[in-house]
């Protein structure tokens, strides 16, 4: 086995200047892979609905488990109960027991305090053993500060982990710097025994065959 440290980087390119255009999830959450990665692009365009749920995901290779990497955008005025509802039949598509879930983006519930939609969203992804890891405020106003901005991730699979903020002044959301330490399988050498076969080894098992006491069974 060896180390191997995955970094992910989530960085919402949102700020005033950008509130009088239509802004899509491409727009706020660019997916930027390494080429080093074994990735697949996951089409999830049929479940987005503009305001309730914006949402794409890539699958990654990192470890010896495949990771599915959700981003996600709901708009505040959006419907929750769609949100939820089409979050959960995302989730129910793409689950397979081999395959661990990481979930960021915007979904406009402050974690800083519990909430009634808090609880349901924490409901639901407790299913998929996926628990939100931002404890501290993403954006900030000239008033009060808030977590809307979050990670989820199935701290079974990946306990090793560190999560810092990165502050900026391109967005008023803050960025999150994601850390994890995984275990990688290193290759090993394995050897084939291959028997030699030919003429003169099939005549050899056909004489050594004739020379035993066979029983034949009816």
């Amino acid at each position: 086995m060896c180390d191997k440290t995955c970094i992910f980087f989530f960085f919402p390119i949102i700020n005033k200047h950008f509130l009088m255009a239509k802004r899509s999830l491409l727009s706020r959450y660019p997916s930027y892979i390494h080429n080093s990665l074994n990735s697949t692009n996951i089409d999830l365009s049929k479940y987005c609905k503009e305001k309730d749920m914006e949402i794409c995901a890539v699958k990654l290779k990192i470890n010896v488990t495949p990771v599915c990497v959700i981003t996600v955008y709901r708009s505040p005025s959006g419907n929750f109960n769609h949100f939820l509802q089409s979050l959960d039949a995302v989730l129910q598509t793409l689950y397979t027991p081999a395959q661990s879930f990481i979930i960021c983006g915007d979904i406009n519930i402050n974690y800083l305090v519990v909430s009634e939609q808090r609880k349901q969203l924490d409901t639901l992804l407790f299913v998929y053993n996926l628990k939100s890891i931002v404890d501290f405020p993403t954006r900030h106003n000239c008033t009060s500060s808030s977590a809307v901005d979050n990670i989820f991730i199935d701290i079974t699979c990946f306990n090793d982990y560190s999560l810092t903020p990165f502050y900026n002044d391109l967005s008023d959301h803050d960025a999150q710097i994601l850390t994890i330490k995984t275990l990688c399988q290193l290759q090993q050498d394995t050897v084939k025994i291959v028997r030699k076969v030919d003429q003169h080894a099939i005549s050899d098992f056909i004489y050594k065959l004739s020379q035993e006491s066979l029983i034949i069974l009816m």
